[in-house]
């Protein structure tokens, strides 16, 4: 049995370019649900729109790794960094064994 591979991205949009964003990553989200071995790929924000959160989960790291070869994310890695006040931060997270 694989362990899931969990991910948080933190992503910061800027300000005049969220109508666009919000579009690009609605799409992105509905591609990646379509993925075989996605369990989880949401986008929520906090206080305001300036930070997003996508909260992944993974049934493997190797689905994780042909995640990041698919054409909607190499789309999303394309879009210009002027849209963004910086870069994303990725946090990958493991599952604690219980017993």
């Amino acid at each position: 049995m694989s362990t899931p591979l969990y991910l948080i991205a933190t992503i910061y949009p800027k300000a005049e370019h969220i109508d666009f964003l919000k579009q690009e990553f609605a799409n992105f989200v509905s591609e990646a649900y379509m993925e075989p071995e996605c369990e989880m790929y949401d986008l929520a924000q906090g206080e305001g729109e300036d930070t997003w959160v996508v909260m992944e989960k993974w049934s493997s790291k190797a689905s994780w790794d042909d995640h990041i070869l698919t054409p909607h994310v190499k789309h999303m890695n394309s879009i210009d960094k002027k849209f963004f006040r910086q870069p994303t931060d990725l946090g990958f997270l493991n599952p604690v064994p219980v017993k």
